[in-house]
């Protein structure tokens, strides 16, 4: 994984150099996610991505992109009387950076959509607060505190449009990601647990941004 984001920021690197004209563009996505779960656990999901590009063919892009994000979630725990007994809530904060590249097809000079695909690195930390209903106190759970790092690779599509001198919104549902990472607990940050994970957001999720390119 680390030998193709290598090659991937090499080959963005080289076409640079000898790409003799194009656009810069410029861009950010302000994200929202709402997943509900099983046993009433419920995750929401807010994210804030700038992005940076350089145009190196007719509307292919190669770029930089970063994704900070913050989640919460929270599970219910009954008793045997069905009294609610425990709330576990989870915060988790996330930070991705990494290349991309980009394929914009154009409708119409209002219309046109484009994919990403990108791969990356990604780092994240997690912090757990229980609620006790019968003795009414709140304390952080340091088992349910966690840090996380690995890398990515996802793909999104979305709409843009274009309002004027190609300054416009852009709109997306959702997309693909595959991670792998490392997840280390608080109480044991000397060991770690491994996992592959391949996340499905079509529908899902929802990013409005604006995104300018200045030609020259």
């Amino acid at each position: 994984m680390k030998k193709i984001i290598l090659v991937a920021f090499t080959i963005v690197s080289v076409l640079s150099v000898h790409a003799q004209k194009g656009s810069i563009m410029l861009g950010t996505d302000l994200g929202y996610s709402r997943v509900d779960g099983f046993d009433d656990v419920s995750t929401n999901t807010f994210s804030f991505s700038p992005v940076i590009a350089y145009e190196v063919a007719n509307n292919f892009y190669l770029g930089i992109k970063s994704d900070l994000s913050y989640s919460e979630s929270s599970e219910k725990f009954y008793d045997i009387n069905g009294d609610l007994a425990f709330k576990d809530k989870l915060n988790n904060y996330t930070t991705k950076i990494g290349g991309f590249i980009r394929y914009y097809h154009p409708f119409s000079e209002t219309f046109g959509i484009y994919g990403d695909l990108g791969a990356g690195y990604i780092q994240g930390r997690q912090n757990s607060t229980v609620r006790d209903y019968s003795t009414a106190s709140t304390y952080s759970d340091d088992l349910g505190r966690q840090r996380q790092y690995g890398y990515y690779i996802d793909f999104t599509p979305a709409l843009f449009i274009n309002f004027k001198n190609n300054f416009g919104l852009n709109v997306s549902f959702g997309g693909v990601e595959w991670s792998d990472t490392k997840t280390n607990v608080a109480a044991d940050y000397k060991n770690y647990t491994t996992s592959k994970d391949f996340d499905f957001t079509f529908g899902k999720a929802i990013k409005v941004g604006v995104m300018k390119k200045f030609s020259f």
